[in-house]
Parts: C-alpha cells; sequence; structure tokens
C-alpha cells in the first residue's frame, strides 16, 4: 500500500439498480490534512483538486473499479478547464443544485455534452420553480436525481409526474428506509442511492448459506475451545474458508517472514483472537449475489477496520480484535435478512459485543457510534468536529483512522479482485 494512499480520504456513496446492483458510485473526497490552509473559492473546486491527484496517484481502479463516478461540479469547475482532465468515461458530472444557470453555462454544457461528457441534477424537489429553472438543460442531462427527503412520500409520484414528458431517467437519493425504496421501485424510478440498503428487511424462515453457516460454526468452536490444534482440525473441514485466509495473510495486512506451508501455521500465526475478528468478514460469503450485498460488505470493512483502529488510539489494545468483529458484524442482519437478535442467538459471542451491536453501550458501543457517523457522512470535517471532546483521540488522529479503514478497504478488494482472476 502506498503511502499517498493516506493522504487523501476517499468517500463515496453507491448507486445502485432496481436489482441492488451497485453501478456507480458519488464520490466524497477530502484532504486528509485537516488544517489544510489552502484556500478554494467553493467546495467543488477543492473536490475536482483532490479527485485529480488521487488519478495521478492511485489510478481509478482502486477507487471505483469498472463502475462509474459521480462527481460534483457547480458553474466555476464547468467553465474551468479543469473538467477537461477527469476522463469523461469514467465520470458522470453531477451539476448542483445551487448552480447558477446562464446563457453561457447552457452553452458550456453544451459544448461538453458534444465532446461526450455526462451530466446529471442534483437535489432536484421537482418544484416549478425548479423545473423552470434547469429545464434548458434538460436536453444534455441523463439523470435528474430527485430528492425524496424534500417531498412527502404521498406527492412523490404527482411530483414526478412532471418530468415523464422530458424522457429522463430518475433518480431517487436520500431514501433513508427500505419502505421508501419499496414506494420508489414502484413509481418507475431507475436509479437509487441512500443509506436504505442498511436497514434489513426480515424475511421468515430466511436460511443461512453453507459458507456462512461454516465460518459461524468456527467462531463457535474458538469460543468453546482456544486449543491451535483442535481450531485447526476444524478450519481443514472448510476448503473456502483455508483459501481466502491464506488471501488474507498474503494480501499486505500481515508481513511474516515464514512461508506458509499448513493449515496449523496459519492458525498459530494469527491467534484464535485475532481469527476470529476475520472470520466476522467472511459471514458475508458471496457479496456479490446478493442485492445491496457488495456495499454492505465494503461498509462492514471499513467499520471493523476503523473501530480496531480506534481501540488502539485509545489505548484499549485488548479490545482491538474485539472492535474489529463489532464493526465486522454490525451489518450482518442487513445481510443475512434476520433481525440482529436472531442472528446472535445463532453465534456464540462475548457479552461485550452483543451489548454493544444490540445497545450501543460500553466502549465498544461508542467505537461503532462513531464509525457509523463516520461510514454515513457527506461531510467528513463536519462530523469529525462533532467528536472534537472525545477524550481518546484529537480531531487530526480521527482523521487519520478514517483514512488507514478507507485504505483497508480498497487493499482488501484488490486482494478480492485477484482471487476472482485465479
Amino acid at each position: 500500500m502506498r503511502n499517498d494512499i493516506l493522504n487523501t480520504f476517499i468517500g463515496r456513496q453507491p448507486i445502485f439498480n432496481i436489482h441492488g446492483e451497485c453501478l456507480a458510485y458519488e464520490l466524497l473526497y477530502r484532504s486528509c490534512d485537516v488544517f489544510n490552509n489552502a484556500n478554494f473559492e467553493n467546495n467543488s473546486k477543492a473536490t475536482a483538486r483532490v479527485i485529480i491527484n488521487l488519478i495521478h496517484n492511485i489510478g481509478l481502479d482502486p477507487i471505483i473499479g469498472n463502475k462509474i463516478g459521480f462527481v460534483n461540479v457547480d458553474e466555476n469547475i464547468l467553465f474551468s478547464d479543469m473538467i477537461l482532465l477527469l476522463p469523461k468515461e469514467a465520470f458522470k458530472f453531477e451539476i448542483l443544485e445551487y448552480t447558477k444557470i446562464s446563457l453561457g453555462l447552457c452553452e458550456r454544457i453544451k459544448e461538453l455534452h458534444a465532446l461526450g461528457y455526462r451530466f446529471s441534477l442534483d437535489d432536484f424537489d421537482c418544484s416549478d420553480e425548479m423545473i423552470k429553472n434547469y429545464e434548458a438543460l434538460f436536453p444534455y442531462v441523463d439523470i435528474i436525481k430527485v430528492d425524496v427527503l424534500a417531498i412527502r412520500a404521498e406527492f412523490l409520484e404527482k411530483a414526478i409526474q412532471k418530468l415523464e414528458k422530458y424522457n429522463i431517467d430518475l433518480l431517487a437519493e436520500k431514501i433513508e428506509n427500505y419502505e421508501m425504496y419499496e414506494i420508489c421501485k414502484k413509481l418507475h424510478f431507475k436509479f437509487f442511492q441512500g443509506y436504505f440498503f442498511e436497514k434489513p428487511l426480515i424475511m421468515s424462515g430466511q436460511k443461512i448459506e453453507p459458507n456462512t453457516q461454516n465460518a459461524i460454526r468456527l467462531i463457535n468452536c474458538i469460543q468453546e475451545n482456544d486449543d491451535i490444534t483442535y481450531i485447526s482440525n476444524q478450519f481443514s473441514t472448510c476448503p473456502e474458508l483455508i483459501f481466502n485466509l491464506l488471501r488474507h495473510i498474503n494480501s499486505g495486512a500481515y508481513h511474516f517472514k515464514k512461508h506458509i506451508d499448513n493449515i496449523k501455521q496459519m492458525v498459530m500465526l494469527l491467534g484464535p483472537s485475532k481469527l476470529t475478528s476475520w472470520l466476522g468478514l467472511f459471514l458475508y460469503g458471496n457479496p456479490k449475489e446478493k442485492p445491496f450485498g457488495e456495499e454492505l460488505f465494503n461498509s462492514a470493512k471499513f467499520r471493523a477496520k476503523m473501530m480496531e483502529e480506534l481501540a488502539l488510539a485509545c489505548g484499549k489494545h485488548e479490545l482491538a480484535n474485539k472492535a474489529f468483529l463489532t464493526g465486522s458484524l454490525s451489518l450482518i442482519d442487513a445481510y443475512l435478512g434476520l433481525s440482529m437478535e436472531n442472528f446472535l442467538e445463532e453465534i456464540h459471542l462475548d457479552n461485550e459485543i452483543k451489548e454493544a451491536l444490540l445497545t450501543h453501550v460500553g466502549p465498544l458501543g461508542d467505537f461503532l457510534h462513531i464509525a457509523k457517523e463516520i461510514n454515513h457522512s457527506n461531510d467528513i470535517l463536519k462530523t469529525i468536529a462533532s467528536f472534537k471532546d472525545h477524550p481518546c483521540f484529537t480531531q487530526e488522529q480521527l482523521y487519520s483512522i478514517c483514512c488507514k479503514a478507507n485504505a483497508f478497504v480498497t487493499e482488501h478488494d484488490k486482494s478480492q479482485k485477484e482471487k476472482e482472476e485465479l
């Protein structure tokens, strides 16, 4: 992992199709230097500058892979040559709701559209005033992002009917619960964005897939008996787990000098506690095969690493592995379609972890709350500032932890892609 990845925080919110497949990310970038003295006329210019730095230093693949990146722009960015530096094939440019519309801007967007640049409109409230203000841009817009929080559910159908004649794809954004997602699906929105996918749809009689059952069984075995030989024997019956454990060890997360030549050696190198925390991520099985599964898995990885780093920063080293496991399990109810209570009946966990997952109490509950807030944030600096009085860490440390967690997700994604190519 190159150090320059840690110089920029990469926030991204997924955009889904009606089948729950992630097609794109809205990219939320911030410099990791919290007290950067550089002055920008607006956030869009700062965002664009950071994106360009990322393109040169990291490359697009670890950020968005084969997906599209949605990037916020306003009139300052649109009139600048900076937009021409961004690869149009990889981005859709999201015109912010406060952008000043003028005849000159319309001509500029028309020109960029002819060059192959693609645009969407952000935070659209479907009011007559907003439609009148932006109507001149409609011929050059592929997607209108409708702010469903700004429109009461009972008025949503009538509101979007105003846009039907323009034949532009609609994206429902700021969906915060599964019920609103279902409403928007029935209204024929084509794309969806928000944290609704973290709200579990509880399914009666839902079966846990075999690989997930194996991971639960092994976690339970480790809780009951920490003998290395016993754990190794249990592992030997799960080839898929062994393969993934080898991938994990060789991903760069560890720097073992010895060559790995048997299962017992792997178990000894990690130890029962670290092994349990790793198994928490494997409970997500095959995330690409589930609606919203891949992004639930990414969020779980982010929270797991962040909670581990928070524990270390607070001097609670004995909680680091528990913190990682708690973060990794914090979305398992949404992934499996079970209530958290029902899931916890299946798995043997420390009461401290259970209480954190159910009620957010204790140090682990505190770490989980912070990880969730950061995970959901659209304004990293503002969210970090809200924790400025925390006794365990400074704002600079919290930002550094965010970057480490994000780098962990990126590194893990890379390792997963290498596995799929074999």
